[in-house]
């Protein structure tokens, strides 16, 4: 089985597009187009990203003598988030923890909700921790087609510049001893397991402590 064959089982299992692969990995669509068909090669830290994006090793990837059998790589979650269509919404999170104003709800999975905050220049993307919502309300009205809004998972995270927000830990007061700031301000995510979030250069977080991932506004 060669090395297109492998990324593109790998993909379709997975349940996502060409262009949601291309994201994950900070490639162009047709990159991925040419790897699945053998008219071009990974470079190695492509090859390492995709491995962690599937839970393959790189040997298993480039071994042609290898055949990658159907694995059990869990396809991401899409919920259509017709309930939340028509409005945007401010989400409040329990103690010092931040949340957000006036964002599109665009999809949701066990962990986290996704969301979409119109900027100036351009739309941001984060998640919540669902486990740290107390408050989910309508702020205003919105006239954006839910068909036009752009569906993410956690995996658009990957290769991107984010801010991590963690859990805040609440200790014998509430909001006196529970605070403390050891945030990411500016962090690249390598990958997500099913516990962990995987920072550049080794940094390991577990998921079940994430309050907050929000994409930095890239600056013209």
């Amino acid at each position: 089985m060669t090395l297109g064959e492998k990324i593109k089982r790998l993909r379709t299992e997975k349940g996502i597009t060409q262009e949601t692969l291309a994201e994950e990995v900070n490639v162009s669509r047709s990159a991925i187009a040419k790897w699945e068909t053998n008219s071009g090669v990974p470079e190695v830290s492509n090859l390492i990203m995709i491995s962690r994006i599937f839970n393959v090793s790189v040997d298993e990837l480039v071994d042609d003598t290898k055949v990658i059998d159907k694995t059990d790589v869990k396809a991401e979650k899409k919920s259509d988030c017709s309930e939340y269509a028509g409005n945007f919404y401010d989400i409040e999170l329990n103690g010092w923890n931040d949340g957000v104003e006036d964002v599109l709800i665009i999809n949701e999975d066990e962990n986290f909700l996704f969301y979409q905050k119109p900027l100036k220049r351009e739309n941001v993307f984060g998640l919540i921790g669902k486990k740290y919502i107390t408050s989910l309300k309508a702020s205003k009205p919105s006239d954006i087609v839910q068909k036009d809004i752009k569906v993410i998972g956690k995996n658009y995270f990957c290769s991107k510049h984010v801010l991590v927000e963690l859990a805040v830990k609440e200790g014998f007061i509430k909001g006196f001893f529970d605070f403390r700031n050891d945030d990411y301000q500016d962090v690249v995510i390598q990958s997500f397991t099913d516990s962990k979030v995987l920072l550049k250069f080794g940094k390991e977080i577990d998921i079940s402590t994430i309050s907050k991932i929000e994409e930095l506004e890239v600056m013209a």
